[in-house]
């Protein structure tokens, strides 16, 4: 009975020891959790607080432009209390167009971007082809619904304009590596057929029919050192007015950083437009909230 009675008193000291380490565990976990969710609750106040100091820096410097229509290319840092924001600032019609430019225009920026020729020109009809609204083939190498289904694929081209640039990898044939290195040289904003050398980056004016790599090194030397009128500067790029513009746009895209004390940041890149008329200052076209690190270099 003696040995009973020890074993019991051993039994019982193990379970409480058992459920003590359970409790400990349970407790861990539960803090783990709480830990968590607190890191959680505050990342997202962080993020809406980095939303609002972005709104915040567009409105003032669409403000400080003084006019209804996109504040000329530029850069700056807008303070908000402890919060700063760099921001980048240009015109839209710097890219080209995925809803509006031809399909010489659209071969040329997929060549620039490593694609052969012969795909990159299929790749431009079929990008005409998602765009347009009819059931035809814009060229040879296009595809219209017919070949997606023959693809294995149960959609279509979407038969309407390109709602967002990233929907280009949807387009039967071109890869995502591909439709991603095109990304930052193409919008679906600035609703025109040519692009303004005048503001595009080196790999858009190397798009343009024609020109040729030392030709596009000399224009962009000449917009940099050289004061000379628009139409002047535009005019030593050769016979290419059927692609390019001294225009602007209504569209203008807003690449910024934001700080909260020095600490972390929040990168977004937004596309904005003003509507004639229209109540609101300006809508917005595309929001991305920690988009690719490519911080653009402003031309000169």
């Amino acid at each position: 009975m003696k040995v009973r009675g020890v074993n019991n008193r051993g039994s019982i000291l193990v379970a409480v020891l058992f459920l003590a380490a359970v409790m400990g565990v349970l407790v861990a976990v539960a803090t783990m959790s709480l830990q968590a969710g607190t890191d959680a609750s505050r990342s997202f106040a962080e993020s809406l607080r980095a939303e609002e100091a972005m709104r915040a820096a567009i409105e003032q410097i669409g403000a400080l432009s003084g006019t209804t229509g996109p504040p000329r290319p530029g850069g700056t840092i807008v303070a908000l209390g402890e919060t700063n924001v760099e921001v980048r600032f240009y015109d839209e019609i710097a890219r080209i167009d995925l809803n509006h430019a031809p399909v010489d225009l659209l071969a040329g920026i997929f060549r620039v971007v490593g694609v052969g020729p012969t795909e990159a020109r299929q790749y431009a009809a079929r990008t005409i082809d998602w765009r347009d609204s009819d059931d035809q083939l814009s060229e040879e190498g296009g595809a219209e619904r017919t070949a997606y289904r023959a693809a294995g694929r149960i959609d279509g081209p979407r038969n309407a304009p390109f709602q967002h640039v990233a929907e280009l990898s949807l387009v039967l044939g071109i890869p995502r590596r591909v439709a991603a290195a095109v990304a930052p040289y193409v919008t679906v904003a600035s609703g025109s057929e040519m692009v303004n050398p005048l503001l595009a980056d080196p790999p858009v004016l190397m798009a343009i029919p024609g020109l040729k790599e030392d030709q596009v090194r000399s224009f962009v030397d000449d917009r940099v050192h050289r004061n000379l009128a628009p139409k002047d500067l535009i005019a030593r790029l050769g016979p290419v007015e059927d692609y390019v513009t001294d225009q602007t746009s209504k569209a203008v895209r807003y690449e910024g950083r934001v700080r909260f004390g020095g600490r972390n940041d929040r990168r977004f890149e937004v596309v904005v437009t003003t509507l004639p008329g229209d109540t609101e200052p300006y809508r917005i076209l595309a929001w991305d909230a920690n988009p690719p690190e490519r911080m653009r270099q402003l031309p000169q």
